[in-house]
């Protein structure tokens, strides 16, 4: 692994010793398609809960309470994952069944105030997911150390670009290359 990747990350609960406390719990060999079949998994999880949350009525109470219920547990599952790495295969499921909830019922109160919205952002978050899955899984792309840098990078660079619109939002200035149609 090139050094220059090797521990370089945003995320608060990787650093250099995250993986060196783990005792091997198993002797078979971790694979892409693995991943991808447990990731799809936890998808079809989340995915079960959140239309469960969907489908209820407008305004019955029972959505806040399971989107309360899912944000809160999922918030308590994903700290004990963090803290307690050998119980992901067991955390998982919950955590995404728990966001399932969470995430149905947020979208339920979007697309009460602005429909159509979430059928094209379900859409795209989750056709982009499937389509990188089927990606790694047939061994389309690899992912090297550079080609994680160039995603990095890539999706650094958009996500500072609609930072600053965000913020130049505030004073009445608009990125027209983002927000504008010509």
């Amino acid at each position: 692994m090139n050094r220059h990747l090797a521990l370089r990350s945003g995320n608060p609960a990787l650093n250099k010793n995250t993986f060196a406390q783990l005792a091997q719990t198993s002797e078979s060999t971790m694979t892409i398609g693995g991943t991808v079949n447990k990731t799809f998994l936890s998808l079809l999880l989340l995915l079960a809960t959140a239309i469960y949350t969907w489908n209820l009525p407008v305004g019955d109470p029972r959505v806040s309470g399971f989107m309360l219920m899912g944000f809160i547990g999922g918030f308590i599952v994903a700290l004990i994952t963090v803290f307690k790495k050998h119980l992901a295969p067991y955390t998982v499921p919950g955590y995404a069944l728990l966001e399932g909830l969470a995430l149905g019922g947020l979208s339920k109160f979007f697309e009460s105030t602005y429909p159509g919205i979430v059928q094209q952002a379900v859409f795209l978050t989750f056709g982009t997911l499937g389509a990188l899955l089927l990606a790694y899984r047939s061994g389309l792309i690899k992912a090297t150390e550079n080609f994680k840098l160039g995603v990095v990078a890539a999706t650094g660079g958009i996500a500072f670009i609609y930072l600053i619109s965000f913020i130049l939002g505030f004073f009445g200035i608009h990125m027209s290359v983002i927000h504008g149609n010509s």
